[in-house]
C-alpha cells in the first residue's frame, strides 16, 4: 500500500487529536492574553495609522496596500482593527521612540515597543492570526489540523505582505494547448497574492511533502503540475474532519469532478461506497492506466471478491486462466440502475 494510505491505529489517532487539541488551546490561552493586554494598555490616541508607518517602513508599506489584506483592514473598522497596527499593535510609543533614538542601542529598544513577528515564535504569531481568523469554515477547524499538531503555523504558507509572483511558464504549444485549458497567468498572480502564500501551489506544499511530490511525476496523475488542479481542491490544509485532510469524504471529494461515476446507482458498488475511491485508484499518480493501484484489474478484485485459498478467477466459464480483465463482462463497475452484478 502506498505510503500515504497508511491507516493509523486508534491510539495514535487519538494522540495526534490530542496534541492539535493541546496546541489549539494554547494559542487560544495566547491569542486571550495578547487582546486582553492590547485592549487594556493602549487607548485610541495610541494608534497613528499605516500612513505614518509608511514613512519609514516605505518597502512594506506598499506592498501591504496592494494585498486583500489592506482591503479588508480598511477605515470601515475601528481604529485597532485597521491596517498595520491591526497585527502589529499600537505604534505611537514606537515612534515617538524611533524618532527620538540616537544610537543603535536606542533604535533596538524602540522595536520592542512594537509587536514584530520576526522577534516572536510561530505559535504567539499564529495566536495573533487567529485573534481573527477563526470565525470561517476552513478556519475554525484549525485545532484539527494535522499541520498545528506537527507544529506548522500560518507564517510557514502566509505572509502578511505581497509576495514576489511566479516566473510565467511558456504556454504549452499544440497539441497540448488543445487538451489542457491552462489557467489564465494574471489570475493566478492574483490568485496567489489574494491568499497572501509564501509560493504558489504545488510547490509550497511540495516545500514539505516530497514523497507526493515524487507521485506527480509518474505518467498517470492528476494534472498538478500542469495547474489544472490544485493541492487544496481535494485537501484543506486548516483542518477537516475527514482523513488526509480531505474537504469532503474519500468518495464526495472525487465526485466534485468525477461526477458521472457518483450515482447514486440503484445497484451501488460497496467498495466505492463504503471504502471510497481509493479502495481501487492512487489518487496522486501511478504507473498503471486510470490511476488504478493494480496494473492488472483482475487482481485488483481478487482482493475482495476471492477467499484467501482461492487461485486465478473465480468464474465457472472462465476459470483459473492467466488474462483477461473483470471489467470485459462488468461494465459499469462504479455502480448500475440495471444489473445488479454491473454487467453489459
Amino acid at each position: 500500500m502506498a505510503p500515504y494510505l497508511n491507516h493509523r491505529t486508534a491510539g495514535e489517532t487519538i494522540e495526534w487529536m490530542l496534541r492539535g487539541v493541546a496546541a489549539f488551546l494554547a494559542l487560544l490561552v495566547i491569542s486571550a492574553g495578547t487582546l486582553a493586554a492590547q485592549q487594556t494598555t493602549a487607548g485610541a490616541g495610541d494608534y497613528v495609522g499605516s500612513d505614518s508607518c509608511g514613512i519609514c517602513h516605505s518597502e512594506q508599506f506598499e506592498q501591504f496596500k496592494k494585498t486583500y489584506m489592506a482591503t479588508v483592514l480598511a477605515e470601515k473598522y475601528p481604529v485597532e482593527q485597521q491596517g498595520c497596527e491591526a497585527c502589529h499593535g499600537p505604534g505611537r510609543l514606537h515612534m515617538e521612540a524611533e524618532s527620538e533614538a540616537e544610537d543603535e542601542a536606542a533604535r533596538q529598544q524602540a522595536a520592542t515597543l512594537i509587536y514584530s513577528f520576526a522577534r516572536h515564535s510561530s505559535a504567539e504569531n499564529a495566536a495573533k492570526c487567529l485573534l481573527c481568523h477563526r470565525k470561517n469554515e476552513n478556519e475554525r477547524l484549525f485545532s484539527r489540523s494535522k499541520h498545528l499538531a506537527a507544529g506548522v503555523f500560518c507564517a510557514d504558507c502566509h505572509t502578511a505582505h505581497l509576495t514576489a509572483t511566479a516566473e510565467i511558464p511558456t504556454k504549452p504549444t499544440a497539441p497540448l494547448r488543445n487538451l489542457f485549458s491552462i489557467p489564465d497567468w494574471p489570475a493566478e498572480r492574483q490568485w496567489l497574492d489574494n491568499r497572501l502564500l509564501r509560493e504558489p501551489q504545488p510547490n509550497l506544499c511540495f516545500n514539505c511533502h516530497k514523497d507526493i511530490e515524487a507521485l506527480f511525476q509518474l505518467p498517470v496523475r492528476h494534472r498538478v503540475n500542469e495547474g489544472l488542479v490544485r493541492c487544496t481542491d481535494c485537501h484543506n490544509p486548516h483542518g477537516s474532519l475527514s482523513e488526509y485532510e480531505l474537504r469532503a469524504g474519500n468518495h464526495d471529494t472525487c465526485m466534485k469532478c468525477h461526477v458521472e461515476k457518483g450515482g447514486p446507482f440503484v445497484y451501488e458498488h460497496a467498495a466505492a461506497r463504503i471504502e471510497g475511491c481509493t479502495a481501487c485508484h492512487t489518487p496522486h499518480g501511478s504507473i498503471n492506466l486510470n490511476l488504478m493501484k493494480r496494473r492488472q484489474q483482475r487482481q485488483l478484485c481478487l482482493e475482495c471478491h476471492a477467499p484467501p485459498e482461492a487461485v486465478g478467477i473465480p468464474h465457472p466459464r472462465l476459470g483459473f486462466q492467466a488474462a483477461g480483465e473483470c471489467t470485459r463482462c462488468h461494465i459499469d463497475i462504479h455502480g448500475s440502475n440495471y444489473q445488479e452484478k454491473f454487467l453489459r
